[in-house]
């Protein structure tokens, strides 16, 4: 059974993207320069394992922004092989996220509004869905975590 495993298994190596820990924390974020689109946990890139397979890096970039914890195992697969249509609607995803980022930067520096008004602002219920707590505060900490980055820049 070993010489089957070695025959069809690659060698593993360390995960570039959490170094090896199973989990990527503010250093490896800061590292990828991802500071304003990921957060600490469980690595997506390997899967919390700490290894990978040594031509892995070869498929997907370490830094892919595309690659997160929140994709389902068949959009994994899919973003690993660049699945076009995969690709596309995450693009999407990070261009609304960079947008954001934009506009609360604008309302914060240019537009002159305390964080509490900006934090008000995008807490209005859109498309009639009400905003729960959790979301609110999702909200609020992602707004205070940009404004806090680009004013230590």
């Amino acid at each position: 059974m070993n010489f089957i495993n070695k025959l069809f298994n690659k060698p593993l190596i360390n995960c570039p993207r959490c170094l090896g820990k199973g989990n990527v924390d503010w250093d490896d974020i800061k590292r990828l320069k991802q500071e304003l689109k990921w957060l600490p946990g469980e690595c997506a890139y390997c899967n919390g394992k700490g290894k990978v397979p040594s031509d892995f890096p070869n498929k997907i970039s370490p830094d892919n922004v595309y690659l997160t914890s929140d994709l389902t195992l068949e959009e994994r697969k899919k973003v690993v092989s660049s699945d076009a249509e995969i690709i596309k609607i995450l693009q999407v995803r990070n261009n609304q996220a960079d947008d954001f980022i934009r506009q609360v930067l604008y309302l914060y520096f240019i537009g002159n509004l305390e964080i509490d008004k900006i934090i008000e602002f995008y807490s209005i219920p859109r498309y009639n869905e009400e905003i729960n707590l959790e979301q609110k505060k999702e909200i609020t900490e992602s707004i205070r975590k940009i404004i806090e980055f680009e004013k230590e820049k």
